[in-house]
């Protein structure tokens, strides 16, 4: 591993454990470290030859994560854990297909509909139980969450979009679309 792998891969892993302990604010600790890798990708330079081979890489140091969201999610019971179950086992298998066939598509069948899923439990479970109005806002809280990262997958793994943009160029067009 390049000097940038083993700075990323370490953030990664750190950030996963307070999943663990508090599922809510660990997976949302979680996700930004998941961004940290693109941000090395782009920004930092250890003299170590940087992030290689970016998919692989991210996929790989993503499975701390996956794993703690999953240990916390067998608490659970019911529909709740089996949805949990089928999602885990669900992307485990688009990454191994990735990983033996290096196809893409893989990586939007298998999408990480899991951690869409360990978000909205905790979401549910902390902000959308009780009255009836917060009970009549989980359906559309779970399609939001379901229609966001269905377009990053998309956008990540069909499109390409960081294969072909640098993330500042991304970001500079975005933020231009935003000004006008």
């Amino acid at each position: 591993m390049t000097r940038e792998e083993l700075l990323a891969a370490a953030v990664k892993l750190v950030a996963a454990f307070p999943v663990l302990r508090w599922p809510l604010a660990g997976a949302l600790i979680s996700i930004a470290a998941d961004a940290f890798d693109v941000i090395v990708m782009n920004y930092v330079d250890l003299g170590g030859g940087g992030v290689r081979d970016y998919h692989a890489f991210d996929k790989w140091t993503d499975l701390p994560a996956l794993i703690t969201f999953f240990v916390s999610s067998l608490r659970w019971s019911g529909r709740d854990r089996r949805v949990s179950e089928i999602l885990f086992f669900t992307r485990l298998a688009g990454v191994a297909s990735f990983e033996a066939f290096h196809w893409r598509p893989a990586l939007v069948v298998g999408a990480n509909f899991f951690e869409v899923w360990f978000l909205y439990l905790c979401v549910r479970d902390r902000w959308l139980a009780g009255s009836d109005l917060r009970r009549r806002l989980r359906a559309p809280t779970l399609t939001v969450f379901i229609a966001i990262k269905a377009v990053q997958e998309y956008l990540l793994h069909i499109v390409g979009l960081l294969d072909r943009y640098a993330l500042k160029d991304v970001l500079t067009q975005v933020l231009a679309a935003f000004r006008r």
